[in-house]
Parts: C-alpha cells; structure tokens; sequence
C-alpha cells in the first residue's frame, strides 16, 4: 500500500476515496478494492463535456500526424488499422483524411457512436475485442489512445490485441507514467507534513485511471503477448488547472515548474509507445 486517493485526499475534494498499491515486481499501480462502474454508459456519456478542454482543431492535425507515422512503420502500403476505444472518432477521420481506406473503430459508449456518425461521417462499431478475435480478424497496425489506463483487466486488452495483429504487425499506446515527478514530489511532501494522501491515479472522478503503468510494466505486460517495444517517448503538457484561489494558482504554478523539469529529465505525466507484433 502506498497511500490514498481521492475524496479528502484530494486537492478539491473530488473523487472516490480508495487505497493505492504498488506492484512489488513491476511497479504498477492499481487501487484495492477495485472499483467497477455501476452504469458505465453514464460515464462517457457526454462527448461534448468529456472532451471540453480538447482543441478539435488542433486534435485532428495531431492524429493526422500520427497517421502518417503509422503509415511510415508499417509493412504494407495500406495498412488495415483498428481504433480501441475510438472515441468521439476523431481519430479515425484524421486517418482517413491521411489515406487509410476503411479503418476500423470499436467504442463502448452509444454517446461516443452517435457523435462520430454526426460530425465526422465515421461508423464505429460496439463489438468487443474478443468478438473480433472470435471472427479472425487481423490488423496491420493498431491503436490504444488514451485507453489502458482505464480498462479493469489490461492483461486481456492486451491479449486479445496480440491475437488481432499480424505479423510485424505495429502497435501504439498513448498512455499515463505512474509515478511521475509530480506525483513523486507531491507524495513526498504529504509524507514529510504526515499526511496519508497521494496524487497517483488521477482522475478519481469519471471516466478515472485505474491502472498506472511504468516503462517497465508497460513492458512486461506487453512482452508477455509476443510485443517487443520499439520506442518510448516521456513528455506531456506543463498546463496544470487552478481553482482561482491565490493557494490554488500557487500550487499550479508550482507543478507547472515541476512539469517543466520532468518533461526534461524524463519523469513527465505521458508515455506514447511503439511496439511491433512477433
């Protein structure tokens, strides 16, 4: 047990209170007990809201970009690409505004289907991995964009990812560091002043992250199913949100200053992976 999260813990009061642990041999975090969402509809249930602080516009010209660089590592001219976890579909149109010919989105949450259809004519289908599995589809290159941190059993995304790729197939994870240097700093400090609370896992409030991989864990979990990591890149915004009040604007600016050495010394809040299927 490495402390706890949410609720009074947490800077704003937000959040469900529960106990962190730390995997001894990996380093990976996950809360105990674990926590299973009654209504999981609910919790991307408002594509607009969920995604408020997200620049559309500049969104898209970043997938795009990383469509390009999926295109620049696989082994075909015209790679077959799956989205896990697509989203608002954002994604998936960059792709095809970048060339790739009837790409594949799954997504969950009937909210995030029908805003995809709407704004960007993409048809995301709800079938889960396994069903994939289940009829034999193969994927020269496959995306995980901001989604291992939230499932409750990586071990079988994952798994059922490796029976998804081809061979030389390429993955890409976009994904939480836990611990970064500001949760370190941050731990730190609430031990020395005697308090219980941590800053790993955020957010503890919908949609929450209920894993927190390392470069190691990442690894291992992936080496596991026949994945061999390629590169890792460590970085991710210095912006840190204020309430407004002058303790709350202090404490951002401070994490931001702290941001701006982890995103240095490779200790940033981001990891975004590149692996590649035996």
């Amino acid at each position: 047990m490495i402390g706890e999260r949410g609720g009074k813990h947490q800077r704003w009061g937000l959040g469900v209170e529960t106990t962190i642990v730390e995997c001894e041999g990996c380093g990976l975090l996950f809360p105990n007990p674990f926590p299973f969402p009654l209504e999981p509809q609910k919790l991307y249930g408002d594509p607009e809201k969920y995604f408020a602080s997200h620049d559309l516009g500049h969104k898209i010209q970043r997938y795009r970009e990383l469509a390009r660089e999926i295109q620049s590592r696989a082994t075909t001219p015209k790679p077959r690409l799956l989205d896990i976890g697509a989203g608002r579909g954002d994604f998936l149109h960059a792709a095809k505004l970048e060339g790739f010919v009837d790409p594949v989105g799954l997504e969950f949450a009937d909210a995030m289907i029908e805003f995809a259809r709407a704004n960007f004519s993409v048809d995301l289908r709800k079938d889960p991995t396994d069903r994939l599995v289940a009829a034999n589809e193969k994927f020269d290159a496959i995306v995980l964009n901001a989604v291992l941190e939230h499932v409750y059993d990586p071990d079988a995304l994952i798994r059922d990812v490796a029976s998804l790729a081809k061979p030389r197939a390429v993955l890409y994870l976009d994904l939480p560091r836990e611990p970064h240097l500001l949760t370190i700093v941050g731990n730190r400090l609430n031990r020395v002043l005697g308090r219980p609370g941590i800053y790993n896992l955020q957010p503890t409030w919908p949609p929450f992250h209920v894993f927190g991989f390392n470069p190691r864990a990442l690894t291992k979990l992936l080496e596991k199913h026949g994945f061999s990591v390629e590169s890792v890149r460590v970085h991710a915004s210095t912006r840190i949100r204020s309430s407004g009040t002058v303790r709350d604007r202090a404490k951002a600016l401070a994490g931001q200053q702290i941001n701006r050495v982890a995103n240095m010394v490779g200790l940033a809040s981001n990891m975004y992976v590149w692996a590649r299927f035996r």
